[in-house]
């Protein structure tokens, strides 16, 4: 079948698609697939036909077209033509001899949340060059501040304020990235036997720190829409009185909810009336899809720890965190990170202070939204259509994906491996024993682009076609 010219009308006038023709030429065939618009086997026009009806250079499209194939988008024959690829084109889909450690030598990762990478490592290295030819040594050999410098916290004050928050550097410490911060902000509010509230489904981090610090945890109820007030009212009231909340409002991990504003005050309103000092977790609040309500930490900054990093929007391995709370809790939160890290790496922090003065951390988050977007409308598009879902909701970095009786979370993991997909097993997640929720998280970042991830999706779709269980006996057919 030929594709229909159309998918490439209004490119020219950056109808949905930025950055060089042949760039916009490749993003609109992505969009296509990830649409169901091109499907497997769909000959494209030949680059001279394509050229004349967009009015530019054959090399454009060539160039358009090559990278379109390089990202496995599409495949071309000489003599044959141009085609959109097909599930078993793409070679590391394909079996691979064992290795031991799973059942394929190139394991997709879609278990674990990490960003898109970009021009990443490039910036990388043009910022460690520059921090080493202009830093003083004993800032990078020596012992710096617990919770970093003025200067440094000041910094962070400014990237906070675009999660909506207006603090002052006094009430900001720098940590070894957002897992380091809830362990401190853990410490902090709690001593070891008491009791934690967290969502029903929460980070597995939470629950790891929780063990560490001798907490114990109890789930609180939630919905698709995220925490139900409700439910922390009758918690607060019940025997023990826990005086500690974490929780996820936006772009929650793994249920991609986001709590509406009505629900936020609600859950500030409980807080006041028990003493109750919440900590939030922003690591996904900058990637959120639309403009979200106020933070927590706006609402109630008298009881908030709020605690966010760069790893999940510009690098992993930066490994920088902030923590931001009310004013006298900044001495036992120093006094921790001492007793933690003594103090954050000054090489790190110094290569992300660098990206966050030059503007470079505001242009990859820009990027990061643009790409987690792309790559977000192709997990809706591909699974939200298939007989065994019942819901998609993506945020951030990653979909929970929801299922239709029989199909369980465990049954969709086992063939997934199967298929060299990797994804972590619902169970993580769960904060206490309870029922297993029929959904599963799938992180949408790790792909190479967004061409390798809808291949990776429609892998997994044609899967479920194939080994769906059977409604009344659930075993596979």
């Amino acid at each position: 079948m030929a594709a229909d010219p159309s998918l490439f009308a209004g490119l020219l006038d950056n109808d949905g698609h930025t950055g060089p023709v042949y760039r916009r030429i490749t993003q609109a065939i992505a969009t296509a697939v990830t649409t169901g618009r091109l499907a497997a086997g769909d000959r494209l026009p030949t680059h001279r036909e394509l050229a004349r009806e967009l009015g530019i250079a054959v090399p454009t499209v060539s160039r358009g077209y090559r990278e379109a194939e390089q990202q496995g988008l599409i495949s071309s024959t000489v003599g044959r033509g141009t085609f959109v690829s097909g599930v078993s084109g793409i070679p590391h889909l394909r079996d691979t001899p064992e290795t031991g450690h799973g059942p394929s030598a190139r394991q997709i990762d879609m278990a674990v949340n990490a960003p898109a990478q970009g021009m990443h490592d490039e910036l990388m290295r043009r910022a460690i060059t520059a921090v080493a030819a202009t830093a003083a040594p004993d800032a990078l050999l020596g012992y710096e501040s617990d919770i970093g410098t003025y200067e440094q916290r000041l910094a962070a004050c400014r990237w906070l304020a675009l999660s909506g928050l207006d603090i002052k550097p006094e009430q900001v410490a720098i940590c070894h990235g957002s897992q380091h911060a809830l362990l401190v902000a853990l410490a902090a509010a709690l001593r070891p036997g008491e009791t934690l509230l967290t969502e029903a489904l929460t980070y597995p981090g939470v629950k790891s720190a929780a063990r560490l610090l001798g907490l114990s945890i109890q789930a609180v109820a939630m919905d698709a829409h995220g925490l139900i007030p409700e439910a922390l009212e009758k918690a607060c009231a019940s025997a023990g009185a826990p005086r500690v909340l974490y929780c996820m409002p936006t772009a929650h991990n793994p249920t991609a909810s986001t709590l509406p504003p009505e629900r936020r005050q609600a859950i500030v309103d409980i807080a006041r009336r028990h003493n109750l000092l919440i900590i939030e977790d922003d690591v996904f609040g900058l990637l959120a899809e639309d403009t979200p309500a106020a933070p927590l930490a706006m609402l109630a900054p008298e009881r908030t720890l709020f605690l966010t990093s760069l790893s999940k929007t510009l690098s992993p391995g930066l490994r920088c965190g902030f923590l931001a709370g009310p004013p006298q809790m900044a001495d036992r939160i120093g006094a921790l990170i001492r007793a933690t890290i003594f103090n954050p790496s000054p090489l790190a922090t110094a290569v992300a202070m660098r990206w966050l003065a030059d503007g470079t951390a505001e242009r990859l988050l820009d990027w990061q939204r643009d790409e987690m977007a792309r790559r977000r409308t192709a997990a809706k598009h591909l699974l939200f259509p298939h007989p065994a879902v019942a819901d998609v909701r993506t945020a951030g970095l990653h979909a929970w994906v929801e299922l239709h009786q029989p199909w369980s979370a465990s049954e969709v993991a086992t063939l997934a491996s199967g298929l060299g997909i990797s994804i972590s097993s619902t169970r993580n997640f769960m904060a206490t024993d309870q029922a297993v929720p029929r959904g599963v998280r799938l992180c949408l970042g790790n792909a190479a682009d967004v061409g390798t991830l809808t291949t990776t999706l429609r892998t997994l779709a044609d899967g479920l076609e194939r080994g769906r269980p059977t409604w009344a006996s659930s075993t596979r057919v």
